[in-house]
């Protein structure tokens, strides 16, 4: 099998920013669907993975903060870990964007904590100039 021509006829039209979003959205959409999976065993099933896959978390979470910094990263992992109360409630956040006031969001999508994070990246990349 010869793979010198794999892909040569293959055309992504996807600008960087458009291609970002996209792997943004499947990886918390993905590390959100593995927290679910990990509490759903604990809280049913009673198998306890939380000390087998923290360092697992700890490395994602490591990476999540170098690309998105302390700001955005915390707000990424409490998306992910705490967005939901105990009683499976959406919980509001309470966000002020710089140079505006404070205004409640409901993130219930990846889709919604991308806008939100963009928003902020857009608010704080204006008051800097």
């Amino acid at each position: 099998m010869n793979l010198n021509n794999f892909g040569n006829r293959l055309k992504i039209n996807r600008n960087k920013q458009s291609q970002e979003k996209d792997v943004f959205i499947e990886l918390i959409n993905t590390l959100d669907e593995c927290w679910a999976k990990t509490n759903f065993l604990h809280d049913h099933l009673k198998i306890d993975f939380y000390n087998y896959e923290e360092s697992y978390y700890k490395i994602i979470e490591d990476l999540i903060y170098l690309k998105y910094g302390d700001e955005v990263g915390a707000l990424i992992l409490w998306y992910v870990y705490d967005r939901f109360d105990s009683d499976g409630e959406l919980q509001k956040l309470e966000v002020t964007i710089p140079g505006k006031a404070k205004k409640i969001f409901t993130l219930k999508t990846a889709l919604d904590l991308w806008n939100l994070i963009d928003k902020i990246n857009k608010a704080n990349k204006n008051s800097n100039l």
